[in-house]
């Protein structure tokens, strides 16, 4: 098996428009408009329609941003049917965030038990947030939650942000009173050590051989989250998840692994537990 390299920032599948320079495998010089796939904060996967190879650098420009970093091709991941070409890139300009997205300290992610892509309605700042068990209650409920902006310096309401950069956000309605969940129920031996909180909210489970499923949770905690499936996945394997998961969404995937594997014989399904690996850990290699 190939060894996995660290992760250093989790990874959020959104379409930014992008105009990449440089010179293809032929030598010829060139710019072609393309778009993101996946982006992080010292990578992306960009689909563009000119051949690359690995180790090539390229000059890459957001739209949205107007900001750009050169970067060199780690390789192609895979294609589309009218030929175009995925590939996964390395941003080698460290001090330009060029998506301008916020994305916290990797080991902020251990306390969360969701992570989702979120907009400032005031002044549109971006951030990578991770919530904590009342906080994904709360915008599960509503879409939205209360968070301070830095850029504000206020307290301010926070979106989901769409797919699409440019993409104008509605206005946020009043804020609904939190109420706290009942106290969980007695706790088992088989219990995680933090505090089990029973929500159903969408989760996309990532795996090679069945592509991408769309869940829902029957409980989430810190580390991880329990979910139903007829598909069969097995205990040890590692996947990525999503939670919350949107369709057509800014949706951002974390390393976990299936800890436990189970049946619900009456609903003709099966129960899974997954937790998210550690940051220390490695990214799946792949």
């Amino acid at each position: 098996m190939m060894p996995h390299a660290a992760r250093r920032s989790d990874r959020i599948s959104i379409e930014l428009p992008i105009v990449v320079t440089g010179s293809d495998a032929m030598g010829s010089g060139f710019l072609e408009q393309g778009i993101t796939a996946v982006i992080g904060r010292h990578g992306a996967k960009i689909l563009l329609r000119r051949k690359l190879v690995p180790h090539q650098e390229i000059n890459i420009r957001c739209l949205t941003t107007s900001k750009e970093s050169d970067a060199r091709i780690l390789g192609q991941v895979g294609g589309t049917r009218d030929g175009a070409f995925y590939y996964g890139v390395e941003l080698l300009d460290a001090d330009t965030n060029i998506w301008d997205i916020e994305f916290p300290a990797v080991d902020e992610a251990e306390a969360g038990v969701g992570r989702v892509l979120l907009e400032c309605i005031r002044c549109h700042s971006r951030e990578l947030v991770y919530l904590h068990e009342i906080e994904a209650e709360v915008f599960e409920a509503n879409r939205s939650i209360s968070r301070h902006c830095r850029k504000c310096t206020d307290l301010s309401v926070w979106r989901e942000t769409h797919l699409r950069g440019d993409e104008e956000l509605p206005q946020a309605a009043p804020q609904p009173a939190v109420t706290l969940p009942a106290p969980p129920p007695k706790r088992t031996k088989n219990d995680r050590k933090h505090l089990r909180l029973d929500l159903k909210a969408d989760a996309c489970i990532r795996y090679p051989q069945y592509g991408e499923e769309v869940v829902q949770t029957v409980n989430l905690s810190r580390g991880g989250f329990r979910f139903k499936s007829k598909k069969h996945y097995r205990e040890g394997w590692v996947i990525e998840a999503a939670l919350p998961y949107q369709h057509g969404g800014a949706n951002i995937f974390a390393a976990a692994r299936i800890v436990y594997a189970g049946e619900d014989p009456a609903a003709g399904v099966n129960v899974y537990g997954v937790a998210y690996i550690p940051s220390k850990q490695s990214w799946p290699g792949r």
